[in-house]
């Protein structure tokens, strides 16, 4: 059995954390410096997601049908009834244009498909598959027939994260080089690597780069910005998932109360959170009119969202845990070899 990967639940909850609190504060009354740290969590929180999905990626047909497309129709469907209900006019139920959060999902679903395609051992080939991926982000922004509908755009523009991910994860060699660096090396290279996210974030706020810009749902024109200003936004998130993955995740191997529990149930947090969101939006943003109120909703859809009870729910009903359980049970009276997949 392998061992668990602690490193990568505490940074999935830090993730979360900061999805959380970024969708709050779009609806908070007051917070200070609100539209620094609004824009600071769009600078990498998603692109740092993706690179992580991506590390974990694998293709299984039974789990891509249980585990995400039929969850997505189902989601889809309950976030669209359920804000239509309570009184949003823009929003009605309907299928090819992925609502709010479910976007990440619909996206995983496509890499997902992809992954044959991805699936390469020749360095030289993932480099080219990365580079490309990377073009094709900065050119997507020329095109303003493409946006939400079927999150074309932030499909081509998110892919670089998600290919990263799958191939540093399959990159033991380069990770052992690393490793066989001394410690004055990896110091020097951590320092340089935190500098140019320092820089890359003021440059950021200096040239007025906005959240919407960083949100891959957005034409050049749209927006006023350009391929330079997309490319920029790029480099920082680089370098903050390096800082990440490569300099904090190797800090984080043991287990951190309450925080890698709910690291471990992202997932509920992920696709419920949104039903709080979208009720205090509508019914009762007085919840969020103080600066300690919107820290203690944070906690509190944190906490009870990330309980373990609620993560194993989530997973059963809509991570494909119920259709693995009968999957179970039809093999029950058959002999199944040992490690052989039902």
């Amino acid at each position: 059995m392998r061992k668990r990967e602690y490193q990568y639940d505490n940074i999935r909850f830090l993730l979360m954390a900061l999805v959380v609190l970024g969708h709050l504060l779009e609806i908070a009354g007051e917070f200070p410096r609100r539209e620094l740290l609004y824009g600071l969590i769009y600078s990498f929180h998603m692109p740092a997601f993706l690179f992580l999905s991506g590390m974990f990626a694998r293709f299984d047909r039974t789990k891509w049908i249980f585990g995400m497309a039929l969850p997505y129709l189902v989601l889809q469907w309950l976030y669209t009834a359920f804000v239509e209900k309570l009184g949003d006019p823009w929003v009605h139920v309907q299928f090819s244009r992925p609502y709010w959060i479910l976007w990440y999902l619909f996206v995983l679903m496509v890499y997902t498909l992809l992954l044959p395609v991805y699936d390469t051992p020749f360095p030289v080939k993932q480099g080219l598959m990365v580079a490309a991926s990377v073009v094709l982000a900065l050119l997507v922004g020329f095109d303003k027939s493409i946006d939400y509908q079927w999150s074309a755009s932030r499909i081509i523009a998110f892919q670089p994260w998600f290919l990263m991910g799958y191939y540093f994860r399959r990159a033991e060699g380069l990770r052992s080089r690393w490793k066989e660096a001394g410690r004055t090396c990896r110091a020097v290279v951590l320092g340089v690597a935190a500098l140019c996210c320092l820089f890359l974030e003021w440059l950021l706020l200096e040239r007025g780069v906005t959240a919407k810009m960083m949100l891959g749902a957005y034409g050049y024109e749209d927006l006023g910005y350009s391929w330079q200003i997309r490319a920029l936004i790029m480099c920082c998130a680089a370098s903050a998932i390096f800082l990440l993955f490569v300099g904090l995740a190797p800090h984080l191997k043991r287990r951190i109360p309450v925080v890698t529990s709910l690291g471990q149930n992202t997932l509920s947090i992920y696709l419920l959170h949104g039903f709080f969101f979208h009720l205090i939006r509508l019914k009762y943003p007085w919840l969020l009119v103080q600066p300690w109120q919107v820290l203690v909703v944070w906690a509190g859809l944190l906490l009870l969202l990330g309980n373990p009870a609620v993560g194993r729910c989530t997973g059963f009903f809509l991570g494909g845990g119920w259709y693995r359980l009968l999957q179970r049970r039809f093999a029950g009276g058959k002999n199944i070899a040992p490690g052989e997949k039902i």
